[in-house]
């Protein structure tokens, strides 16, 4: 801004001579790295995820309405395109976090096909030994109805990325979330792969989604997830709160139970060992997204020295917002026990499904809640899940 007349940050002559003055000296770069100036590396030397992701940088709150990297001019309502109201968070610089696991489409989709291939072996393997005749018939209704529900679980938790991805305001966040976003796209189509692929080897199994899509619609077992993941894509407006919401509270208590605690742990002993296998790429998607979550929530935007306790803060408000949404979701999936076949000692009594949610309550407690000194009662929490538990008869 210039004798009141607004002027893009490039042209301003006062910005101008602000980068020149912040120009080092002649000869004082480092002779060594010989591109990718224009950014702090993370390590020693910047890394080929760092120069291949770090395409506009800029950091909002410091240069607000430079309009350097926009892909818009204003939002409706005047909104800048990367302007800090985006999220209550806040950053004195918003290009530290890097993906722990630097990963950028090329090795990401490499990865896919990687996946894509030893998945195809599996499957082959699975139908020429016809180990589908190993299955509980009563076992493949719950297959069909609550597990064809992660279907549309996984893929709201998808959704729920989207504004997230165009608002937040650096690449490496921006290539982070799209990929943890295509993570669970790519959890739910696999879930519905596993149903076409039995379909094929058991034609009397349906393929489509109906059974499934009523159980997800009217099923008091997902009546609350259901309304708890509509929240996380519909109505939540501040891009790292969907984060947060979504990676840091739901899927952590409520999708690390039903795919680890109940699915892949219960299958087996229905004579269901593809269950567990297929289930086990989503855990590894959870873990990478873990990742990158811890580092940014509770490690990156909580230390930083000039608004770290604002962002605490905020933090432990949105856990209090959803942390009860969490925990009202899994109470009320506790009714998918009493839809089993039959009992199985050890696993679906009522000791051993509060171990299961005690283990998954702790994990998030570590994890997550701990490194932001955010109080959690864990026996209070299990207590409040188990109050919804059906034994099987």
């Amino acid at each position: 801004m210039s004798e009141g007349i607004a002027k893009h940050g490039i042209f301003d002559p006062d910005t101008i001579r602000a980068i020149q003055a912040a120009l080092p000296a002649e000869g004082a770069l480092d002779s060594q790295r010989k591109a990718g100036y224009y950014m702090v590396p993370e390590g020693k030397r910047l890394t080929e995820y760092e120069q291949l992701c770090g395409y506009a940088i800029h950091t909002i709150d410091a240069m607000s309405g430079t309009e350097i990297g926009d892909y818009q001019q204003k939002h409706a309502g005047g909104r800048g395109a990367y302007s800090p109201e985006g999220t209550e968070l806040k950053s004195s610089d918003w290009f530290l976090f890097r993906d722990p696991d630097k990963r950028w489409f090329l090795p990401y989709v490499k990865n896919k096909a990687e996946e894509g291939g030893y998945t195809k072996r599996y499957l082959e393997g699975y139908s020429a030994s016809g180990e589908i005749r190993n299955v509980a018939p009563e076992w493949l209704n719950v297959i069909d109805r609550l597990y064809g529900g992660l279907v549309f679980m996984e893929y709201g938790l998808f959704g729920a990325h989207s504004a997230a991805t165009k608002d937040c305001p650096a690449d490496f966040l921006k290539i982070w979330i799209s990929m943890a976003g295509f993570d669970k796209n790519d959890a739910a189509q696999m879930v519905q792969n596993q149903r076409v692929f039995i379909n094929k080897i058991l034609p009397s199994f349906p393929a489509d989604l109906t059974d499934a899509k009523d159980a997800w619609l009217t099923d008091p077992v997902y009546a609350r997830a259901r309304k708890t993941v509509e929240d996380l894509w519909q109505d939540t407006y501040d891009w790292a709160e969907s984060i947060w919401s979504v990676h840091g509270v739901f899927d952590p208590i409520f999708g690390q139970f039903v795919r680890r605690e109940f699915f892949s742990k219960i299958a087996a002993r229905y004579g269901d060992n593809l269950t567990p296998w297929i289930l086990s790429q989503s855990l590894t998607y959870f873990e990478t997204a873990k990742k990158g979550t811890v580092k940014l929530m509770t490690n990156i935007l909580p230390s930083d020295e000039n608004v770290g306790e604002h962002n605490k803060r905020v933090i432990t408000a949105w856990t209090e917002k959803w942390l009860p949404e969490t925990i009202k979701s899994l109470k009320g999936f506790m009714g998918a026990y009493a839809q089993l076949p039959y009992p199985i000692e050890g696993v679906t009594d009522i000791d051993s499904v509060t171990a299961s949610v005690r283990r998954v309550i702790a994990d998030w407690k570590e994890d997550y809640a701990d490194p932001l000194g955010i109080a959690v009662d864990i026996e209070a929490l299990v207590s409040d899940v188990m109050s919804g538990y059906q034994e099987v008869k």
